[in-house]
């Protein structure tokens, strides 16, 4: 899983994309606190980016450690979480979401705002299921989100965001055959001293059926699945290729 996140793009990042988070953040606390062992309050937070998740959930009195494969985003991740990095009760790591270990095990994982739709393919794909599954505990919860071929379609246009403080452009297209969307996100972020600086990043994502990542969590070993919409994690889906975004709910 490649990484070309620049500092000025993770400045922007953290500025501008944090809504999704926000929004998220309390379901999956809840979702978690409503299925799994009360006493078991420690969660991996893969893809982690600037860590605007992870301090949802120290704030509520969790332990976490977030890995992402960007310095950058980290650099705001430690500093966003600071208090508790001192503390010891948050740490952040340099890593790869298709190849990594931990000597920890936990009771939650998380991956949210389709960070996996930019590992590479399915086999990738396999290997961070592998990768998380290895750091869960019996009876351990796996909750993360994918764009389904709708959402990416979506991808098809160009917007422009400005702001006192940054200047995005996004030019996105999605390729039917390849299933794959590709976004080209340019902008300028403002500095402490007044100066702009420019990011031009561009992004790849891949898009599998639904069914396909179902089969490759359960050939990973977790134990049962179920699609959710992002606004209720609780209650599966019957149709979810027909939804722009979906939450697959995995289970040791």
């Amino acid at each position: 899983m490649e990484s070309s996140y620049s500092a000025p793009f993770a400045q922007a990042y953290n500025q501008r994309w944090t809504g999704f988070v926000a929004m998220v953040g309390p379901k999956l606390l809840s979702l978690y606190e409503q299925t799994c062992p009360q006493e078991e309050h420690s969660v991996l937070d893969v893809c982690c980016g600037t860590g605007q998740l992870a301090l949802q959930f120290l704030q509520a009195g969790y332990v976490v450690t977030g890995v992402d494969n960007s310095e950058p985003m980290l650099a705001h991740a430690r500093i966003n979480c600071a208090s508790f990095v001192s503390s010891g009760e948050a740490s952040f790591a340099l890593a790869d979401a298709a190849d990594f270990s931990m000597t920890s095990r936990f009771g939650l994982a998380v991956s949210t705002f389709d960070a996996l739709n930019h590992l590479s393919g399915i086999d990738a794909l396999l290997s961070c299921f592998s990768c998380v599954h290895r750091c869960l505990l019996p009876g351990g919860l796996f909750a993360f989100d994918l764009n389904t071929v709708a959402g990416l379609r979506r991808w098809n246009n160009v917007t422009v965001e400005d702001s006192p403080d940054a200047m995005v452009i996004n030019r996105g297209m999605y390729d039917e055959e390849r299933r794959q969307g590709r976004i080209r996100i340019s902008g300028f972020v403002r500095q402490e001293s007044g100066a702009w600086l420019r990011f031009d990043e561009t992004f790849v994502e891949n898009v599998w059926p639904v069914r396909e990542v179902t089969s490759a969590l359960l050939e990973t070993g977790f134990s049962a699945v179920y699609q959710a919409r992002p606004t209720d994690l609780t209650t599966p889906i019957s149709d979810p290729e027909s939804e722009t975004r979906v939450f697959f709910i995995a289970r040791v």
